[in-house]
């Protein structure tokens, strides 16, 4: 299996460092004169552009490469109306005069999207070819990327890699101290399993960089799954977090049915919102539509309201638990207390990144929500192995029982002194 994910790993590397810019590739064939829009890309301060497209080839000698800088007002109610009725004076333009034999190149003092569009006015069948290739100032990894996107496949690789070794740590912990020693390890079990999900979302989101730079149309496809699949992780770390702060591990009478309905209805109700906000935000928005992170949406503030409501379900479950101990147990109860702040914060976090991400430029919007929610995923993940550490003395690692809840012990006493 390792040396799956490594091949998996280097393969992606060298997929990549074969790539130097995004490339805008097509066809296009059309009866009669047409408009069309075909990609847009955000420069940082320095950029390039190559274009190559076939001129000479049936009847396109008035065809023209348009490109629109976010410069003009209302660039991209401008740019979805174009039509040859409705003229928009663009910021570059080219044409079968122009040099294609040069790197043009492009300098501004911040990050600008530019919005490319093809267009040909003259009433006759036209067909045409186009390659135009789209670089940024950068490193292997970010000069091929629009600037919105930069860095985002580091953060994606970074947190992949830490991901396989935390589930390593995780796994040995387990063979080496939680079942040798008939420790209930079933908190750190779960947590493996939904880590592995997480890590299969993040690799499908890098593989989909792969789709994204040599312009392949699927791509957003295995975007969506990843979102999907992150989605679904998320909230299966919420149900965690849920039932070990309910005494999953740590006491015999945690288990009650309306609870536990309780706690299957929110992280559906949950999965299933941002499943649908996912899909019409991400999947179904128009190319040229900026992104704009899915929860920072008039409907994603109902999912503001369920966060804000689990959040207070899981605390007074706690404050339950909590009540639930008896005062033999201060360690434990410092432990609820401590572990109750904690893990509030984390599930208030999509939240927290919402109102953020609000407030960024635009072309920051898809970095900062990115490396927000992976950062605080791995930072709690840790945590949480932190709370529930095989170590010895650690009250909220308790030894496995039988189905009446009484743990089995060897005595090697006198029977005697019994």
């Amino acid at each position: 299996m390792n040396r799956v994910k490594l091949f998996l790993i280097l393969s992606l590397a060298i997929l990549i460092s074969k790539v130097s810019s995004t490339r805008l590739r097509g066809e296009i064939f059309a009866p009669q004169p047409f408009t069309k829009y075909i990609g847009k890309f955000c420069f940082n301060n320095g950029g390039n552009i190559i274009v190559d497209i076939n001129w000479d080839y049936i009847n396109i000698d008035t065809a023209k490469l348009l490109l629109f800088s976010d410069t003009i007002d209302n660039v991209i109610e401008k740019v979805e109306s174009l039509s040859c009725y409705s003229k928009v004076t663009p910021s570059y333009e080219f044409n079968r005069y122009s040099n294609l034999s040069k790197v043009y190149q492009v300098k501004g003092q911040r990050d600008r999207y530019w919005y490319l569009v093809i267009q040909n006015c003259e009433k006759f069948p036209s067909k045409l070819q186009y390659d135009i290739s789209l670089s940024n100032e950068g490193d292997q990894f970010d000069r091929f990327l629009s600037a919105d996107q930069q860095s985002v496949p580091q953060v994606h690789t970074f947190y992949f890699i830490l991901g396989l070794i935390l589930i390593l740590i995780s796994i040995i912990w387990i063979a080496q101290y939680f079942r040798r020693n008939n420790l209930n390890g079933w908190v750190i079990e779960s947590l493996v399993m939904i880590m592995t999900l997480s890590l299969v979302s993040i690799f499908l989101y890098t593989f989909n960089w792969v789709y994204v730079i040599y312009n392949i149309p699927p791509g957003n496809r295995y975007y969506e799954i990843s979102n999907w699949l992150y989605i679904f992780s998320k909230n299966l770390f919420y149900l965690l977090l849920i039932y070990a702060g309910q005494g999953w591990t740590t006491s015999i009478y945690y288990n009650s049915m309306i609870r536990n309905c309780v706690n299957l209805f929110f992280i559906i109700f949950n999965i299933a919102l941002g499943w649908s906000l996912s899909f019409i935000y991400n999947y179904q928005k128009p190319d040229i539509r900026a992104y704009n992170y899915y929860l920072d949406t008039l409907p994603g503030y109902f999912s503001y309201v369920a966060y804000g409501i689990l959040t207070i379900y899981f605390i007074v479950c706690n404050v339950i638990s909590y009540r639930s101990l008896n005062d033999a147990e201060p360690l434990r109860k410092t432990y609820l207390k401590i572990f109750t702040f904690v893990f509030s914060i984390y599930m208030l976090s999509p939240i927290l990144v919402g109102i953020i991400s609000h407030f960024v430029v635009e072309y920051m919007k898809f970095k900062v929500s990115t490396i927000m929610n992976h950062t605080f995923d791995f930072i709690f993940y840790i945590v949480l192995m932190v709370f529930f550490r095989p170590t010895a003395g650690n009250v909220l690692v308790n030894k496995l029982v039988n189905s009446c809840g009484i743990e089995l012990k060897e005595f090697k006493n006198n029977p005697s002194n019994i």
